[in-house]
């Protein structure tokens, strides 16, 4: 699902309304009926919906769900927060309103006095997502009381105050528990310090056009669903590839495990584990399936060993800080011509030695989390400020970066970023990181396509920790249960092709 910048939102609604053709009152209906819709379907009639109204196209949207959900019979209520004199589809909307059905709240002091209520359904249509400045004055005023009143709180496109394609300037925002918008997630919705604004958001399908939204290039997408590539009929263990983990000293082999573990469940044919003479019992009684390149020292790695036919290299999971095994990831990078993933300890001997930034194959795939992300790259007072870097920094050194987290964003060497739409907060917790690094691993030989690999393992990552909450409490889930439900995520995905 590709994300539009506002200007882009605003031209599929023109080129839908001139080549459908609609009239961009009938488009405004469209949209309308499907808030209405939504709103019936999720919250009972004791529930007592006012509409806040700007005076644009937003407020027209208002004005028309205001009289939808009274024809539902819904207690409707409208207050006109900037008057009765908008634009045509607002002025339209407003000589559509039943007033037997709908009650103009007339007056703030008439407003606050139903702030108490625990079941009226605050619907914010003030301002759509092209505003640009900060909200103030009484219309800051009013949007700070209704985010401290009772009752359940709704969005419509965008919440009053917050920008869409940069970082929000103003306190002054509506803070919803559900933001419905129309055909496109808007990127703020993507960014962490937005949360509490946004809610949880539901896109509406309104119907614009798709000729325009396939002819038109985006640098944001949302990944909704994979495409798995599956081994072939007569594929022997050498065809789905090999794998090495190379990863977790003495005392830290539950991330070497993890990694080898979940790498063998993503579908390698051959893993191996290099592994310090201290530590090889634990692989040995862990997985053993797994083969062992026995490094020779004895609490943490260090020896080059042979990887010209390994297909690709993971390394990183508690790898240690030894100079014996920072000189070893030194080596590999200037050696080993194959697929590298670089995880956890390896991303800090980066940051430590950016020089070695150089040095990475092209299509290296890095899997930084945001505090490692910031230790490569620099701090950002913003994540619209760290996408951009996460765009500059994958095209500069041609690779991929998986920024983790929810809505975990996967950078192109071209600076196309795609964001994930699965998983929950039961994965954040140590060890997941581990086992994301550990299926990127094992997906790779058969995609062939790092981008790819980095795109289908964060979506399953996510969905078999989307799978683990339906049967546990999301305190409970664990790496491990992380593992166990891959076959689940696999089945739901190969179902869906």
């Amino acid at each position: 699902m590709k994300i539009f910048t506002v200007d882009k939102i605003r031209e599929a609604d023109q080129f839908t309304i001139e080549n459908e053709p609609i009239s961009s009152l009938n488009l405004m209906e469209r949209a309308s009926t499907q808030v209405a819709q939504w709103i019936l379907k999720y919250f009972p009639k004791y529930y007592r919906p006012i509409i806040v109204a700007g005076k644009g196209n937003n407020g027209g949207d208002g004005l028309a769900i205001a009289r939808m959900l009274a024809t539902f019979g819904y207690q409707t209520k409208v207050y006109l927060a900037m008057g009765t004199d908008g634009s045509d589809d607002f002025n339209a909307n407003l000589e559509r309103l039943d007033n037997g059905r709908v009650d103009i709240i007339e007056g703030y002091q008439s407003l606050k006095e139903r702030a108490i209520d625990k079941n009226i359904l605050w619907i914010d249509a003030l301002f759509g997502s092209g505003l640009s400045r900060p909200i103030e004055g009484g219309l800051a005023e009013l949007i700070d009381y209704i985010n401290k009143a009772e009752g359940k709180k709704i969005a419509i496109d965008i919440p009053s105050g917050l920008f869409a394609d940069q970082p929000t300037e103003g306190k002054s925002i509506f803070q919803a528990d559900t933001t419905l918008s129309f055909q496109f997630p808007k990127l703020a919705f993507l960014i962490p310090e937005n949360e509490a604004y946004v809610g949880d958001w539901t896109i509406l399908d309104i119907g614009l056009s798709r000729e325009y939204i396939d002819q038109t290039e985006s640098s944001f997408e949302l990944t909704k669903h994979i495409k798995l590539t599956k081994a072939s009929k007569f594929a022997h263990k050498g065809d789905r590839g090999r794998c090495t983990i190379i990863a977790g000293g003495y005392t830290r082999m539950g991330a070497a495990v993890l990694a080898a573990r979940a790498a063998l469940h993503s579908g390698i044919g051959l893993i191996t584990v290099q592994s310090c003479q201290k530590t090889i019992n634990v692989v040995q009684q862990s997985i053993p399936e797994a083969l062992i390149l026995k490094d020779c020292n004895e609490y943490s790695l260090g020896d080059f060993l042979e990887y010209g036919n390994q297909d690709v290299l993971v390394v990183g999971p508690a790898l240690g800080f030894a100079e014996k095994t920072k000189k070893l990831f030194v080596e590999i990078l200037k050696n080993y011509k194959g697929q590298l993933v670089l995880d956890a300890d390896a991303l800090t001997y980066l940051s430590e030695n950016t020089e070695l930034l150089q040095l990475l194959p092209k299509g290296t795939i890095l899997t930084p989390h945001i505090g490692e992300f910031d230790r490569l790259f620099g701090k950002h007072d913003n994540h619209f400020d760290r996408l951009k870097k996460l765009q500059q920094k994958a095209k500069k050194h041609q690779i991929i970066i998986l920024l983790k987290g929810k809505y975990s964003a996967i950078a192109s060497p071209e600076g196309q970023i795609y964001f994930n739409s699965t998983g929950n907060n039961s994965m954040a917790k140590g060890g997941s990181g581990d086992v994301l690094a550990g299926m990127i691993g094992g997906m790779f030989p058969l995609t062939k396509n790092p981008l790819q690999t980095a795109i289908n393992a964060a979506f399953l990552h996510g969905l078999s920790g989307d799978i683990a909450t339906d049967t546990y409490d999301e305190d409970y889930v664990t790496p491990s249960i992380l593992i166990e439900n891959l076959h689940l995520a696999q089945k739901m995905c190969t179902q869906t092709q």
